[in-house]
């Protein structure tokens, strides 16, 4: 078929060729690619195929599935660094013989070590690894390294990659009598210089080297003083350099050891290259796997980015899709701190056809790029930004009419290009097919481009093909209405503000808004008098009815609307009122069972020494003194203990009253139960005081409260030492190693703390890495209306790897 792109064995095919781009799948895996470490992780994007067969789709996405729970749950760092392409390298080593530079063998060696890192990632951890991570265990089937050729490079080449000195007996007697050589030659050059110098024989840059040669820089006027071999002379000719005689025989002695060094190196990498070339399919192989690996966790980190998940596989060409993006319009809303409208979508057989109608601009075309991107994500292995509890399934066709394709080479008129891909669709679409077209029967006569447009539509209905189609005729939106297996959907449009919502409608059509939308642009109300004059009396009559009943619609809506927020409000102030009933009820309980318990107590206490009063005046009757004592004693216990019950029946009493925030006045924060007092009001925040530590909080975050004896508020002081606590406080934390979860737990009880104690400025130590730690804490404080401001600490101390927080 011509226009066709085969992509495999499954005989999935892309009509137009170039479908990828009018879906914006190119930018997709443009946005893959650039996670990707490795060239080798770049070729898999590019060669990225989209499937047919079930399970290799579904082994496709549990890979990326598992992998970003992988980076979700940081399990350790997984092994990413050193995904080289070796390529060139096992070239070479085909050619018998070929010795490997250094560099080149090093670079084995960190790809040896990296697959070694990623097989012993699996083995250790929990244990549970291998269980949570099957399919990415499955990439490593049949992957092993050979530990005993790691360690025989690990012997010859340093950290660095260079050669060491012990890498051979030869080389270390070599290295060690250059380096003897080397200290008689200095020896002897600085007793020369020191010689020279004294007779004036030498300039004052005394000394230098020419070809590898140490040389005396000596006048020109002295050179015939001096015995040795002329090496070279300045440009002036006013210095010459001379070797010295003296020094002759320990140059040659050092020249003849570099050779020596030199052969014994190619020797030792010749013995090397020797015995990793039995190793070249093995090393080929582990390319191909680290290529796989850097390929998934590029999807894996763009699934991320995305909020993208894997829904589940229908077996019955049922499609569910819940909560659908775009994920480049996510990606660019995201950026811009927009919301964007998800796409709630349901195909099935007996509606597989959906005839989607609305105003323009009113997202009808996103909404046709988004099911047709999502669905090609979905077929490439790609997570989805959808719901996970949504349903898709699997197309083998794939037929797309979207924009202009006017061509002046092929002499095609827009509405000629239209009609050859309905030729295609109509000929070739069956019921594993997936049709998207935009703005159908558009580019002609519209009685006649609506007529054509019906009667494709009715072909491709008995293909039983599914699809989406957008339109602004009337008649298919009937055809819609009467015909089984299509179905009608409007992209709804708000009539007040006549501007457009951007979510879809299942049911119903929608009307153009045509009249509406040219008031709005400002033409006259008479221009448009007289347009609507010159429509047929029964499309007006349709369009008006169309739009009524959205007007009407959307009416009902914002009532339902207010009636479930009101209702949602009453059930949560008689959740809060039922809580708040509760726990003052138990604290009034607790105070109680406390203040009985000490009341009985000091009635014991008071017991006892009555007893031993008793027993006093028994014993000492006749003295009045004594007598005097034992009552004034009776009446101070008296006292005591009526204050001390007083102060415990003031704690218990005390209530919220519905008062006016004001200075001087006692408060309660909404979350708790401790009272404070107000100090400074500023605007709709307080700086309230609980005991001997001072806070700022939201004005509607207090409650007033009945004013607290002085005896309570002493009280509080006692619970705790604000000036200790605060000078305890550490506003820095390292959260590297932590899991996501346990990362922000911490964090979110750091910020709390802040604000308790009124800091300004907090530190988070989370390290580099993939980013996510990063942008996970990141996207948790814009929740936080305390927080300022949030940016990486100066590069000399941590860079993208510290985030400071800034608190208002």
């Amino acid at each position: 078929m011509k226009g066709y792109q085969r992509v495999n064995k499954y005989q999935t095919s892309l009509y137009p060729k170039d479908l990828f781009t009018k879906l914006e799948f190119d930018k997709i895996l443009e946005l893959v690619a650039n996670y990707c470490k490795s060239t080798m992780g770049k070729n898999f994007v590019n060669k990225v195929k989209i499937q047919a067969e079930p399970k290799t789709i579904e082994r496709l996405l549990r890979q990326v599935h598992e992998f970003k729970q992988l980076i979700m749950m940081e399990e350790g760092e997984f092994p990413i660094s050193n995904y080289l392409d070796l390529r060139e390298e096992l070239k070479l080593l085909a050619i018998d013989g070929y010795v490997l530079s250094e560099e080149q063998i090093f670079r084995i060696y960190k790809v040896l070590s990296t697959v070694f890192e990623i097989l012993r990632y699996f083995s250790l951890g929990d244990g549970n690894r291998k269980e949570r991570y099957p399919e990415l265990l499955l990439l490593t089937k049949n992957i092993s390294v050979e530990k005993q050729l790691i360690n025989s490079i690990k012997l010859i080449l340093d950290d660095d990659g260079k050669i060491r000195a012990n890498a051979s007996k030869e080389l270390t007697r070599i290295r060690k009598a250059t380096t003897n050589e080397y200290r008689d030659l200095e020896r002897k050059f600085k007793t020369l210089v020191n010689d020279y110098k004294k007779r004036g024989w030498l300039t004052d840059n005394v000394e230098s080297v020419r070809a590898g040669r140490r040389v005396l820089s000596v006048p020109a006027e002295h050179k015939r003083k001096v015995r040795g071999i002329i090496h070279d002379e300045s440009n002036t000719g006013s210095t010459t350099f001379i070797e010295p005689e003296e020094t002759l025989q320990i140059s040659n002695r050092i020249v003849e050891l570099q050779q020596a060094e030199k052969r014994e190196i190619y020797r030792i990498l010749k013995e090397l290259s020797h015995k990793i070339r039995p190793f070249v399919d093995p090393i080929r192989q582990y390319g191909r796997m680290l290529g796989l690996f850097d390929f998934i966790r590029a999807k894996a980190l763009f699934a991320w980015d995305i909020n993208a998940q894997m829904p589940m596989l229908s077996d019955d060409r049922r499609v569910e899709i819940f909560n659908a993006k775009h994920p480049l319009l996510f990606l660019k809303n995201k950026a811009e701190d927009k919301k964007t409208v998800p796409l709630n979508l349901e195909l099935s057989l007996a509606d597989r056809i959906l005839v989607v109608s609305g105003p323009n601009a009113g997202g009808k075309s996103v909404m046709l790029k988004t099911v047709g991107l999502i669905q090609l994500m979905f077929q490439a292995g790609f997570l989805v930004p959808i719901d996970d509890h949504s349903m898709m399934t699997i197309y083998r066709h794939f037929f797309v009419d979207i924009g202009d394709e006017q061509s002046i080479e092929n002499d095609l008129s827009t509405y000629s290009s239209h009609l050859r891909n309905m030729r295609h669709f109509v000929e070739y679409a069956n019921g594993k097919s997936l049709i998207l077209i935009d703005e159908f029967g558009s580019g002609t006569d519209p009685s006649l481009g609506g007529a054509i447009a019906e009667a494709l539509l009715e072909q491709l209905t008995k293909k039983f093909c599914y699809g989406i189609v957008t339109t602004h005729y009337s008649n298919l939106k009937v055809f819609a209405t009467k015909t089984k297996g299509v179905f009608n959907g409007c992209m709804t449009f708000d009539y007040r503000t006549l501007s457009p919502k951007y979510k879809l409608e299942i049911g119903k059509p929608g009307s153009s808004f045509a009249f509406e939308l040219a008031t709005k642009s400002g033409l006259s109300k008479e221009l448009i008098k007289r347009a609507k004059s010159k429509v047929d009396s029964k499309f007006k009559e349709f369009d008006e009815l169309l739009s009524n009943l959205q007007r009407e619609k959307q009416v009902v809506i914002e009532k339902e609307r207010s009636i479930a927020k009101k209702e949602a409000e009453l059930t949560a102030l008689i959740k809060e009122y039922t809580i708040k009933e509760e726990a003052l009820d138990k604290q009034q309980k607790e105070i109680i069972l406390a203040t009985k318990e000490k009341a009985l107590n000091e009635l014991s206490s008071t017991n006892k020494k009555f007893e031993k009063l008793i027993k006093d005046w028994n014993e000492n009757k006749g003295e009045k003194k004594i007598i005097k004592q034992i009552k004034e004693e009776v009446a101070q216990d008296k006292r005591e203990l009526k204050e001390a019950i007083e102060v415990l029946k003031d704690n218990i009493y005390y209530r919220d009253v519905d008062e006016k925030i004001e200075e001087g006045c006692s408060v309660r924060l909404r979350t708790g139960k401790e009272v404070g007092t107000v100090v400074e009001l500023r605007k709709n925040r307080a700086v309230v005081t609980f005991g001997g530590l001072r806070t700022v909080a939201k004005v509607k975050e207090l409650v007033a409260v009945e004013a607290v004896p002085e005896k309570v508020k002493k009280g509080t002081v006692q619970v705790f030492d604000t000036l200790e606590a605060r000078s305890e406080f550490e506003s820095n934390v390292d959260i590297r190693g932590m899991r996501r979860q346990e990362a922000l737990q911490l964090v979110d009880e750091l910020v709390d703390r802040a604000l308790l104690f009124n800091i300004d400025e907090l530190k988070i130590i989370h390290g580099i890495g993939d980013g996510i730690l990063r942008r996970s804490i990141r996207e948790m404080l814009r929740r936080y209306d305390s927080v300022k401001s949030v940016r990486d600490e100066d590069p000399q101390y941590g860079g993208a790897g510290v985030s400071i927080i800034e608190l208002k």
